[in-house]
């Protein structure tokens, strides 16, 4: 009897050594000496300014009292109080271009919003007089995409200011399991597509570019060791995991031993 008894033993508190999840490892945004903050004490944010891609769909909003330009876009847009409004949006074409009623392709690709603007206003003011329309290029929001450790999806927010806890709390926030030191964040740009790894335990997370969603990101959170084990999460779960466990093999050990 004495094997079994240090087999048990063995396996008992080596499960319990390797099972549970330190507290630490599931707590967002925890001190962190390397959070840098501004001469007010803030904390400083670094937003990244999204660069218009190709298949992104922007929206143009023209407001003008011209009828002429009113009749230019008949037919392309929808019509109201004056205004013009771009109707369900326009895709930057393969080529990184838009196309326009007479204005014909106007490439985007690679600007900013601001600068996108500033670049399609300057083409109808070769057309219109300025004082005739005022002009506004805007996305509709930001759509993302969670894979792993939480409600798996595609998401969308009507809102540029949205970030990554945001996020985990839209998709029913993220699995026990779930590694929060192992966040990865998949980001396209007009030169690529690049990965990035981040830890949200840590509170410098906040100043980082990645803290801040972007367009068409897609974030993958990867499990803790523990999800593969397929033991307990904390004491009581692994206690009883390892009880059933200990009970098979003491059958077992009883079985063979009285054939």
């Amino acid at each position: 009897m004495k094997p079994i008894k240090i087999l048990i033993y063995f396996l008992f508190f080596s499960s319990l050594a390797v099972s549970c999840i330190p507290l630490k490892d599931v707590k967002y945004i925890q001190p962190d000496s390397r959070l840098k903050l501004n001469e007010h004490g803030m904390i400083v944010e670094n937003r990244p300014q999204y660069h218009l891609q190709k298949n992104d769909q922007i929206s143009i909003r023209i407001s003008t009292r011209n009828p002429e330009m009113l009749s230019m876009f008949q037919g392309y847009t929808s019509q109201g109080g004056g205004a013009v409004q771009q109707s369900g949006g326009i895709r930057i074409q393969e080529d990184g271009a838009i196309e326009l009623p007479r204005l014909g392709k106007i490439h985007v690709e690679g600007l900013m919003l601001e600068e996108a603007r500033e670049k399609i206003q300057t083409e109808f003011y070769k057309i219109f007089n300025q004082e005739a329309a005022y002009i506004e290029v805007v996305m509709p929001g930001i759509n993302f995409t969670i894979v792993g450790e939480a409600a798996s999806g595609n998401y969308f927010i009507p809102r540029y200011d949205f970030n990554l806890l945001e996020a985990f709390a839209m998709a029913g926030n993220l699995s026990d399991v779930a590694d929060r030191k192992n966040i990865q964040i998949l980001r396209t740009t007009p030169e690529g597509s690049h990965r990035v790894q981040v830890d949200i335990t840590q509170e410098s997370i906040m100043n980082s570019e990645y803290f801040w969603l972007q367009p068409n990101d897609v974030i993958i959170i990867n499990p803790k060791r523990q999800k593969q084990w397929g033991i307990g999460l904390n004491p009581i779960q692994t206690i009883a995991t390892v009880f059933g466990a200990l009970t098979t093999v003491i059958g077992m050990y009883f079985f063979f031993k009285n054939l």
